[in-house]
């Protein structure tokens, strides 16, 4: 008796845990993996690194834009064509770009930017302008 009560527990705490992870699971992927427009004409690298980060402002999280070049090492800051963003996870950053985590080690170098040179840069596209944060991914 003793035995059947044991299992009866487990298969009912794994029915209770799969439970949760299906009705938890849309609300921690919208967390992690912030909604993103796909890339077009009037909406670019800047465009989403702006989003992401009031994303993740919204709920706490602290990150910071960066701009670098993705096919460079070593680059200058002239160089530099593309924007994303370092969120604050515990002690680690994690590059985010599109909306995805990114863990290879060019999305861990570059240059740290303002939330206002941020939205220059956006101003600059909607004027036609060219910005450092440029269309390419």
């Amino acid at each position: 008796m003793l035995f059947i009560i044991r299992n009866l527990t487990k298969i009912a705490a794994f029915i209770f845990v799969v439970i949760f992870v299906c009705l938890a699971f849309p609300r921690l992927s919208s967390i992690v993996f912030p909604p993103i427009p796909e890339p077009s004409a009037s909406f670019d690298c800047d465009d989403c690194t702006l989003l992401m980060l009031e994303h993740f402002q919204e709920i706490g999280v602290d990150s910071t834009p960066i701009i670098g070049n993705l096919k460079m090492t070593g680059e200058d800051y002239i160089e530099s064509n593309h924007v994303w963003l370092l969120v604050k996870s515990g002690d680690m950053e994690i590059a985010y770009d599109w909306g995805t985590p990114r863990f290879d080690r060019q999305h861990y170098e570059g240059y740290v930017i303002t939330l206002d040179q941020l939205q220059s840069a956006i101003a600059q596209d909607e004027q036609g302008g060219s910005a450092l944060a440029a269309t390419e991914q």
